[in-house]
């Protein structure tokens, strides 16, 4: 007993902040060894836009395309690619960091609402969200979206409990900032807002004048894009504008069964279809609102509950554009929730038993019952770029020449090769023109099963002519690219 008296005594007497260091290590370790990388998401069309932007060439930003103009996933990368250069790592580093900083914010709100131990178990809990391992190396808005929303929480918190005014002013004006950033990567921050603003307001049933500064704060972001929008279109709302028109005639995921299927089952899931990607925390998030609610009230956590009902009940009923077309129903939106669940479990499970070695098995059991979804889904991610890494790998040992490709494989191609090769479209192309080259045939998973990207490609290239030769058949899930010499 003394033995462990005295380990418990120096077990508390490490800093929460240090437990904290350990739990980012952690983080770090699993999104690393489940590293996925930029994906089939829009992660292309960023890389692009980010090299772009890191050469000088700034029409991105304001140009036509939905995903170049949201400056906050553009500018950072295009940073990383400018100091390191254009590799799959560097694409990642952002992402990856709005993940870690999550968890960083995530303990310090637990702290401050609840206290640091909360806070701890929550940072824990955050750190293998199945959701967020897999899309933390990827390049979607919604991981930085979550990064801007919780550190903004969390600075809005602090401004709550601080009497100092100057402090209050400083905290308030900076969350409001952080609206406006977070808003810059995508704008479904305004429902993530929304959401979280009546929840607090509806808990506390006061507004304070002071909560001006957040949107002032927010209005200084939005109009200084509308400045840059308008010198350089001549339109302020020029973003706005982008966003409507795309989202328009994209064609979206509306199916209502959507969210239910992939928060809830998780017996027998198809992790390509995102079956999983929650694991079980669904399930332990509802036990810990009942426990948050009912068993172990704590006011200061129910807002928190009350802006996850919002927040999803739009993400399920609500519309993008205004002729009311439906949202788009995706997995990578739910990242939004891990502090959120993480933050309410790790309050369930602090206060369900004083005993320490108890609360630290529950957690251990948590993460060992969240692996298998960790490991499916990222597989999963990982296995729908496997043939274009395997392209990669083949061609980077060939002697130089012009490379043919689909377009479902060309900008892959052209991102791993770091925009140092020749990689042209086989797309509409006679077969004169392709000589002295390489050329990948059924390069995509688009070409061999979506018949309208199929029709675009060359007779010729289907059923290649005899004098082409075979340099070898790429075995990858669903496909099977094969790579030719033409003389």
């Amino acid at each position: 007993m003394k033995i462990t008296k005295s380990c418990k005594k120096k077990l508390n007497k490490i800093r929460p902040e240090v437990w904290l260091i350990f739990i980012l290590i952690f983080a770090l370790f699993l999104r690393l060894w489940f590293f996925v990388g930029p994906n089939m998401n829009d992660d292309i069309d960023y890389i692009f836009s980010a090299h772009e932007v890191a050469n000088g060439r700034y029409y991105p930003l304001y140009g036509g395309s939905i995903n170049a103009i949201r400056s906050m996933m553009t500018i950072p990368i295009a940073l990383f690619f400018e100091l390191f250069g254009v590799s799959i790592l560097t694409a990642a580093i952002y992402p990856l960091l709005c993940s870690l900083i999550t968890i960083i914010a995530t303990f310090y709100i637990g702290k401050i609402l609840v206290n640091y131990k909360v806070g701890l178990f929550s940072a824990f809990i955050l750190s293998f969200f199945p959701v967020d391992v897999a899309y933390s190396t990827q390049l979607v808005p919604t991981t930085p979206v979550t990064m801007f929303i919780t550190i903004g929480l969390l600075l809005f918190l602090y401004g709550e409990k601080t009497q100092k005014k100057k402090t209050k002013i400083f905290f308030f004006t900076l969350t409001g900032i952080l609206m406006g950033l977070s808003y810059l990567v995508n704008i479904i921050t305004l429902i993530i807002i929304i959401g979280f603003a009546l929840s607090y307001f509806l808990f506390k049933r006061k507004i304070k004048k002071e909560y001006l500064l957040v949107i002032l704060g927010f209005l200084l972001v939005f109009s200084g894009e509308a400045l840059f929008m308008y010198i350089n279109t001549q339109n302020p709302w020029h973003r706005l504008d982008v966003i409507h028109e795309t989202e328009k005639m994209i064609g979206t995921n509306t199916d209502m069964s959507y969210y239910p299927r992939v928060m809830l089952k998780i017996e027998n899931v198809n992790f390509n279809i995102h079956e999983g990607n929650l694991g079980i925390y669904v399930y332990i998030f509802i036990a810990a609102s009942f426990f948050t609610l009912i068993i172990k009230p704590e006011k200061k956590l129910w807002f928190l509950i009350i802006a996850f009902i919002l927040i999803m009940s739009y993400l399920q009923f609500g519309v993008m554009t205004s002729e009311f077309k439906p949202i788009a129903k995706w997995i990578r939106y739910l990242i939004i929730f891990g502090p959120i669940f993480s933050l309410l479990i790790g309050y369930m499970f602090e206060k369900i038993t004083n005993k320490n070695y108890f609360q630290i098995t529950l957690l251990v059991l948590f993460f060992i019952v969240t692996i298998p979804y960790i490991i499916g889904s990222t597989y999963a991610y990982k296995s729908w770029t496997y043939e274009f890494r395997e392209e990669y790998n083949y061609l980077k040992n060939l002697p130089e020449k012009i490379i043919y490709t689909d377009q479902g494989s060309k900008g892959f191609l052209e991102f791993y090769f770091g925009y140092k090769k020749n990689i042209k479209n086989l797309e509409g192309r006679e077969l004169e023109e392709i000589k002295d080259s390489y050329v990948i045939v059924d390069g995509s998973r688009g070409v061999v099963y979506f018949k309208p990207m199929r029709d675009r490609i060359p007779e010729f290239v289907r059923n290649p002519p005899e004098n082409w030769k075979l340099f070898i058949k790429i075995k990858a899930p669903l496909i099977e690219p094969k790579i030719y010499n033409v003389i």
